[in-house]
């Protein structure tokens, strides 16, 4: 996520039903005269983005188009000129495998365009989309889509799930023997699903969950 690097930043919660899928929405306006970098640093998560502004200078965001973010392992780094107006789905750690067969760890470490791959988007999703007023409107179209996906979800392994809720419960601090035990997985078993499923290694996930509760 841009967090705090514009002035306009913000975040909004998705409707309950979809708490076990999403994050936060986030929102972030701005006027960049020149050009502007923006970090985006690694939170184990994977971010959806949508550009209504003029389009960056580098990672060409097109405008109404959904870039998928994967999970990060080291900061991504975007620069910006002119108007900035975005709008992002993030993600909890393996909640996109609940709209997606793609694995994850294909989009790790990388910017894609959603076009080009498998989307969770429909025609009609991105016919509708560019007559939304305002950030809120956007929102809410979003997350009206989503709710009605529901429906025909993909359900999350919940041994994946308990795997996370147990390294961020415990600050990255849990051996990852000690979290696959209580997952009821096998070491090797644990690694590769959890990579299929959230992008990138438990070892890894670890350590990102650790660096964020120490920075703050």
């Amino acid at each position: 996520m841009l967090k705090n690097k514009y002035r306009m930043y913000q975040e909004h919660q998705p409707r309950s039903l979809l708490i076990p899928f999403v994050e936060t929405y986030w929102t972030a306006e701005s006027f960049v005269k020149g050009e502007e970098k923006s970090k985006i640093l690694p939170d184990g998560c994977v971010d959806i983005m949508f550009s209504f502004g003029d389009t960056s200078a580098t990672g060409g965001l097109k405008p109404f188009l959904p870039h998928i973010v994967g999970t990060m392992t080291s900061y991504s780094e975007i620069i910006y000129t002119g108007k900035v107006c975005m709008l992002g789905i993030c993600f909890k750690p393996v909640g996109i495998t609940a709209f997606t067969r793609v694995p994850v760890n294909e989009f790790a470490n990388r910017l894609i365009d959603m076009t080009l791959v498998e989307t969770l988007f429909d025609e009609r999703f991105y016919d509708t989309l560019p007559e939304k007023d305002s950030l809120k409107a956007s929102i809410q179209h979003i997350d009206n889509y989503l709710i009605n996906k529901l429906s025909c979800i993909f359900q999350p392994d919940r041994r994946i799930v308990c795997a996370i809720d147990l390294i961020r419960q415990t600050k990255g601090i849990l051996p990852l023997t000690a979290v696959a035990e209580q997952a009821c997985l096998c070491q090797r078993h644990f690694e590769r699903i959890f990579k299929f499923a959230v992008g990138i290694s438990p070892k890894a996930f670890s350590k990102i969950t650790k660096f964020n509760y120490t920075r703050y």
